[in-house]
């Protein structure tokens, strides 16, 4: 069986450039979308869980700013909790206090899995057409029977049965013929073989790790709280800051007439006596000068 003239044939062709150009496209993708990946990975790296609270900005503008990492994020952001204290005055020490909002909360908590908006179908499939992908191995393994049927359709048709002289010279194109249509279904199974064997491990290879280490950043980062559990925690914040509110406005009276008291001992009275006290040597210096015998107010200066 003659390699190339078998290559040549218009079917084999057709097989091998649908598998040539799937695989090309499938390697393609899979390899910007791994450039993709570590480089929202390396924008994310130097992030932790102990200053994600003041470096919040910065990694929004880094989810924000990569291709895979926005469109997840728009959604995931709205599940965020941001912890705060509530700070209030010792009506003793008169020193400001801080008092947790949640005892067990801390940093940033998010009140959904974070797994359901940073996953492979929001991180992958959705920046390439996996459909193309998916097809392929079909399409493959359907052009063997197709080609097949055909390419045999043909070799019948090209048997010449009008005398054996005839029949004898026809053989060897019908032979010819078949064993085309043979190798199409071996060329169009083996080359879907071939093509879902790449594309698993490029997957797996370059894809996957780079999804997981986004996951794993991510859950790292943000502490998955129930929406009950928050609720409770609001709810006892509120009543920490109705308690703390009544206290303010009971000893609000008291507060406001120390603070005057304190303002006229420190501020008012030193400069009362500033003024007396200079008042005082004015009328000691006119008494002076008028038992002088000199009127005259500008020897006072």
């Amino acid at each position: 069986m003659d390699l190339m003239h078998l290559l040549k044939d218009p079917p084999i062709q057709i097989i091998l450039t649908v598998f040539s150009s799937s695989l090309i496209y499938t390697i393609r993708s899979y390899s910007m979308l791994g450039k993709e990946l570590k480089k929202l990975n390396t924008s994310i790296a130097p992030f932790e869980k102990g200053n994600i609270s003041y470096k919040f900005e910065e990694f929004k503008h880094a989810m924000t700013s990569s291709r895979l990492g926005a469109k997840p994020w728009e959604d995931f952001k709205s599940t965020l909790v941001f912890s705060e204290n509530i700070a209030y005055q010792d009506s003793d020490t008169e020193e400001l206090e801080y008092d947790s909002v949640s005892d067990s909360m801390s940093e940033i908590q998010t009140t959904s899995d974070a797994l359901d908006y940073f996953n492979e179908e929001t991180l992958a499939y959705a920046h390439y057409n996996r459909h193309i992908i998916a097809l392929a191995p079909t399409l493959l393994t359907g052009f063997g029977p197709l080609f097949t049927f055909i390419m045999i359709g043909t070799a019948f048709g090209m048997l010449d049965f009008s005398s054996t002289q005839a029949l004898t010279k026809s053989i060897a194109g019908f032979v010819g013929t078949m064993q085309v249509a043979a190798m199409c279904s071996v060329f169009a199974v083996a080359s879907a073989l071939i093509f879902m064997s790449v594309d698993k491990f490029w997957f797996s290879k370059w894809i996957l790790p780079a999804v997981a280490q986004v996951q794993g950043k991510i859950t790292e980062l943000f502490t998955t709280i129930s929406s009950e559990k928050f609720l409770v925690d609001l709810l006892k914040t509120t009543k920490t800051q109705s308690h703390e509110n009544v206290v303010l406005l009971r000893t609000l009276p008291s507060t406001f007439a120390g603070s005057i008291k304190k303002d006229l001992t420190n501020i008012v009275v030193p400069y009362l006596d500033s003024m007396i006290f200079g008042i005082n040597n004015l009328n000691k210096t006119m008494e002076k000068k008028s038992a002088g015998g000199d009127d005259d107010l500008s020897g006072l200066f």
